[in-house]
């Protein structure tokens, strides 16, 4: 019975290597197929999506740069910043009346 049982393992065994042999060959040969036929390697859709996805990535950089520039002159004007002129000693606002 235990050489019955073998065979039998070894038997659905070699027709699931059989089976994924001729899907993986199925597969290549479906790929080198597309290829050889000059298929572009992105949908249309996919493809549309990427030219998108880098133009929004172009005019956030855009805005960034300018965003720079604002903070840049931002800071200049504030260490440009100067006392404010003050009253002389011992005269206050309501005594000037």
């Amino acid at each position: 019975m235990d050489s019955d049982m073998l065979k039998v393992v070894i038997f659905v065994g070699t027709l699931m290597v059989a089976g994924i042999a001729t899907y993986a060959s199925m597969t290549v040969i479906s790929v080198v197929k597309k290829r050889l036929e000059g298929e572009p390697r992105f949908p249309g859709s996919e493809l549309d999506g990427i030219r998108a996805r880098l133009e929004a990535t172009e005019a956030l950089e855009s805005r960034v740069a300018e965003l720079e520039e604002r903070l840049d002159f931002a800071e200049r004007l504030l260490a440009e910043h100067r006392e404010p002129e003050r009253l002389p000693a011992g005269r206050t606002v309501d005594s000037q009346n």
